[in-house]
C-alpha cells in the first residue's frame, strides 16, 4: 500500500510548513545546479509560486518524486534552464505523461527503479560492519 503521507496534497494539508521547507529546499537545490544566485526574496517568492503549483496541479506526486523529475529534466534536455513556473511546470508533465504511458504499457517507471535502487543500497550500507584495520598505536 501506497504511504500518502508523502504526497504533495497531504503535506499540503496537514503539515504546510513542511511543504514549504521541501519546496524551499528544492528551489534553493535548482538554482545552486543550474549555477544561479539568485536574491533571498526571489527564492522565496520562487518557492511560495512552486509550492501553490505543486498542490494544485500535482498533488498526487511525491516529493522525492518531484526532486527526480526536476532533476532528470534539467539534465536531459538542452538548457539554457532558468528556475521558473514555464521550466517546472514542463518538467513535472513531461515526467507525469511518460509515467502514464509507461503504466498504460505495464513498464516499469523510472522513479520506481531509482526508489528501489536507493532503498537496496540503503540495506547493504546499514547491514555492514565497521572494521578496525590495523593498529594506531602500533604504527610508530
Amino acid at each position: 500500500m501506497k504511504d500518502k503521507s508523502k504526497q504533495v496534497w497531504y503535506l499540503y494539508a496537514h503539515d504546510i510548513k513542511e511543504l514549504k521547507r521541501e519546496c524551499y529546499e528544492i528551489i534553493a537545490t535548482l538554482y545552486v545546479q543550474l549555477g544561479q544566485a539568485p536574491e533571498a526574496e526571489i527564492v522565496v517568492q520562487m518557492t511560495n509560486l512552486f509550492c501553490n503549483d505543486l498542490a494544485t496541479n500535482y498533488g498526487s506526486m511525491e516529493l522525492n518524486e518531484v526532486k527526480f523529475a526536476l532533476n532528470k529534466h534539467i539534465r536531459e534536455n538542452d538548457g539554457p534552464h532558468f528556475v521558473n513556473v514555464p521550466t517546472w511546470n514542463e518538467a513535472l508533465r513531461s515526467y507525469k505523461m511518460t509515467k502514464a504511458l509507461k503504466k498504460q504499457t505495464n513498464q516499469i517507471d523510472q522513479y520506481e527503479v531509482y526508489k528501489k535502487r536507493v532503498e537496496s543500497f540503503s540495506k547493504v550500507i546499514d547491514k555492514r560492519e565497521t572494521k578496525k584495520i590495523g593498529n594506531a598505536n602500533n604504527n610508530k
